[in-house]
């Protein structure tokens, strides 16, 4: 990957860890690796398994092509837009301010609307690989017919030259023919004289 592509792809990842950051700061500090890694693990693990839905039936070299930068992207994206609301009841649940129905409730609801940006993001990921194929295949095609007509050019070439051979051949042959019957005539002119 280009490397302003990786630092994108980390600019928005501190964000995401910068934003979870903010609703569980009053957390211990295990509390807070613990349930950070969790949320991304949880969505990345979420996100592949639906990269991996979208490319059933896809040819898996165009499946593999784009698998890291889409995931390395959305993850980050679905951490910031999910984890946040969930990150938010965790925190009151761990001071006591919420409770553990209350959490649950959160869980269900994200859960929710995770399952459904997962497969809008699963239409969107097979659409994205048949524009891949698409153009794999357009690509294809125009060098196939670059190279048919480079064919056809040398095949083209050949034919002329052998053309401009048997010209050649046929003027050398037409002229020893005027050879031949101009010295006959000369001959034949000086025997009558």
């Amino acid at each position: 990957m280009n490397i302003l592509l990786m630092l994108v792809i980390l600019v928005i990842n501190l964000i995401a860890v910068t934003i979870i950051y903010q609703f569980i700061k009053k957390q211990s500090k295990k509390d807070k690796i613990i349930f950070i890694a969790i949320s991304f693990a949880i969505i990345y693990i979420l996100v592949s398994i639906t990269y991996w839905i979208s490319g059933i039936g896809m040819d898996k070299k165009i499946n593999a092509v784009a698998k890291d930068f889409i995931t390395y992207i959305f993850v980050p994206i679905n951490v910031i837009i999910f984890i946040p609301f969930v990150a938010s009841k965790y925190n009151k649940l761990k001071i006591q301010k919420a409770t553990s129905k209350e959490f649950t409730k959160t869980i269900i609801k994200v859960s929710i609307a995770i399952l459904i940006a997962l497969v809008i993001e699963c239409f969107y990921f097979k659409g994205m690989k048949q524009n891949i194929s698409d153009l794999s295949m357009t690509m294809k095609n125009q060098l196939e017919q670059k190279n048919s007509t480079n064919k056809e050019n040398v095949t083209n070439e050949i034919i002329t030259n052998n053309v401009n051979i048997n010209d050649i051949e046929n003027n050398t042959n037409n002229k020893q023919s005027e050879n031949i019957q101009n010295t006959n005539e000369i001959v034949i002119k000086n025997v009558v004289q």
